[in-house]
């Protein structure tokens, strides 16, 4: 008798509780005001996107290879050959619940009725963050070229959600010490995490690093003063980077120093309007040890801070000789994309 009790009781606040939410997934407050349910962790490995067809057929087809040709090219600035996203597949009739929270998802129709072809978007359909392309068409040529107009911005925001699932899973681990350092002499916050510390504190510079057994991963800061646009010119970044790690990074032989790849891998350079500290120029490339035979991959971004009249600079690398190094660079970009001016008071 007590346990049929028990469970009636049980059952009657489970249904007040399910009473309460809307059918939009809010709920309410005590007072009768709308109160946001916070939705699941998207899922899905790093840099792994998941895209959905009516049947293997339009995976084998053109429809799947024209997803595979742009999404699975390497990434560029990594000494060894890594795609710059790995495309998993799923047929429309096994996407359940726990596939519908993957984190980059494209989804594939073919309707023959259709006059024109759909082109449908949706952030945090059913978990965050989360992106979702669904593309209709009546036939896969003309899905595939529709695909072809929406490729770039469906990259960047894929790229974008990496970033916000690495910064999620940074946050509460932030570094305050490191923190209060990159404000008192940059006038910036990063949300550099634990396992990090400072190698070297110059005035206008600063090495951080994380250093394991097999790999080092490091972020440098430095700023110096702000001309005019001519100072965020691809040959003047790489000047005065080249400069600038000579200087302070030096390699395991006497003598031996960092520098910036120019012939295996010249760099390359990005205007990024909407970066989050503001305007910022981004150069992706790889780094080497004059003397030595030491290499890896490095992104960094060049930002005026409008407060001072000076560029700052903010530079991730890593250092994992014959491993992947795509993820660990996803990594440091994330954090570097935390990076923002502050106000003063």
């Amino acid at each position: 008798m007590k346990k049929t009790t028990l469970i009636t009781m049980i059952l009657i606040l489970l249904t007040a509780a399910v009473s309460c939410v809307n059918k939009n997934g809010e709920g309410r407050n005590e007072d009768g005001s709308k109160k946001e349910i916070k939705k699941a962790r998207s899922v899905g490995g790093t840099s792994e996107i998941l895209m959905v067809t009516q049947n293997d057929e339009q995976w084998n087809g053109q429809i799947g290879q024209a997803v595979r040709d742009f999404f699975e090219e390497e990434q560029y600035g990594l000494p060894q050959p890594e795609k710059n996203f790995k495309v998993a597949h799923l047929n429309i009739d096994a996407l359940n619940d726990m596939f519908q929270k993957h984190r980059n998802l494209i989804i594939a129709k073919i309707d023959k009725d259709i006059k024109n072809p759909l082109v449908e978007t949706q952030k945090n359909w059913q978990s965050e963050p989360q992106f979702v392309m669904r593309i209709t068409a009546a036939s896969p040529e003309s899905w595939v070229r529709t695909f072809e107009s929406q490729k770039d911005g469906l990259k960047l925001m894929f790229d974008e959600n990496e970033r916000e699932r690495f910064q999620e899973f940074f946050r509460p681990t932030r570094d305050i010490k490191i923190i209060n350092q990159l404000k008192k002499q940059f006038g910036v916050t990063m949300n550099v995490p634990e396992g990090y510390f400072i190698g070297i504190d110059k005035d206008d510079f600063m090495w951080i690093r994380q250093e394991t057994d097999d790999r080092s991963l490091a972020f440098l800061i430095y700023e110096l003063p702000y001309k005019d646009t001519a100072d965020l010119n691809p040959d003047n970044i790489i000047r005065v980077r080249d400069s600038i790690v000579e200087k302070y990074i030096p390699g395991p032989i006497d003598g031996s120093y960092m520098t910036t790849d120019k012939e295996f891998l010249k760099p390359v350079f990005k205007t990024l309007p909407d970066f989050p500290a503001g305007y910022a120029v981004e150069t992706r490339g790889l780094w080497n040890v004059v003397g030595d035979f030491m290499a890896g991959p490095f992104v960094s971004y060049s930002i005026v801070n409008p407060e001072s009249d000076k560029i700052i600079t903010a530079e991730g690398w890593v250092y994992y000789p014959n491993k992947d190094k795509r993820d660990l660079l996803r990594q440091l970009e994330s954090i570097l994309y935390s990076l923002k001016f502050v106000d003063k008071d």
